[in-house]
């Protein structure tokens, strides 16, 4: 694809490495010659012993992966699931990703304590207080996975589409009145956007409103109505009002609350 004015060109290799569990060996080899990794996981069949397996991989290899949540198609045309029930679904699988990816650190951390301790206890007496280094705490907030960071894709390789929440902020910024960075940092999670003061509010600032998560709100329903409208009941012409038309007239409706 060539670049608009003012953008650079780049040439991207591609490694697609097999996802079964007995290419392991091609798996770790594609990563000692790549300076990134795409790890996807099937949003249906979750976290298996092969993902941990290459996210164990590049945290070896110090990968900076991006994680991607592929087969999204099936939420809808095999579990049935309602947007509200995807979003759920979605958070917990995440936690379950980052949950293996924290079991790294962890294991890191203790390896190097441990190292530390061996160390500081080795020859004590050629060692004066002047020399002796304390054990340095590391923050581990950054090895996670967050779709507000940009690291996290939502994608159909079927259907041929991803996006990030980043892309939908930019896409709605002029259309609700919202700063795109805010958009982007609210669009995952418990956050719930007040259609009367266009505050982002938490789940605790709720009050027994009936609002949808913003993720819910602005991404899933759209994508959902375009399965309904051309997949489940096979309607094409209705495809254009129910994407960003469509939003903007629930976002009327609720704003009349």
């Amino acid at each position: 694809m060539r670049p608009g004015e003012g953008e650079d060109e780049y040439l991207i290799n591609l490694i697609d490495s097999p996802g079964h569990i007995d290419f392991s060996s091609e798996v770790s080899t594609a990563s000692r010659l790549c300076d990134g990794a795409l790890v996807l996981v099937d949003v249906v069949e979750g976290v298996c012993s092969q993902t941990v397996t290459v996210l164990r991989q590049a945290w070896l290899e110090k990968i900076r992966p991006i994680l991607v949540f592929n087969k999204m198609d099936r939420l809808i045309t095999e579990l049935k699931l309602t947007p509200f029930e995807a979003h759920a679904h979605l958070m917990k699988l995440l936690e379950q990703v980052n949950a293996v990816v924290g079991t790294f650190f962890a294991g890191d951390r203790m390896a190097e304590d441990l190292k530390w301790r061996e160390t500081r206890e080795h020859d004590t007496t050629s060692v004066s207080a002047d020399d002796t280094v304390e054990f340095e705490e590391k923050e581990d907030e950054d090895i996670y996975f967050a779709p507000e960071r940009g690291n996290v894709v939502f994608a159909s390789a079927l259907d041929g589409w991803a996006f990030t929440c980043e892309a939908f902020a930019g896409m709605f910024e002029k259309r609700l009145g919202v700063k795109k960075e805010t958009l982007t940092k609210f669009l995952w999670g418990d956050f719930y956007l007040d259609p009367k003061t266009k505050r982002v509010l938490g789940a605790k600032h709720l009050k027994g409103r009936n609002l949808r998560p913003m993720f819910v709100e602005f991404i899933l329903n759209n994508i959902w109505a375009v399965y309904d409208s051309t997949i489940i009941k096979k309607s094409p012409p209705k495809v254009r009002l129910k994407l960003m038309a469509g939003t903007q007239k629930r976002w009327k409706r609720l704003s009349r609350r």
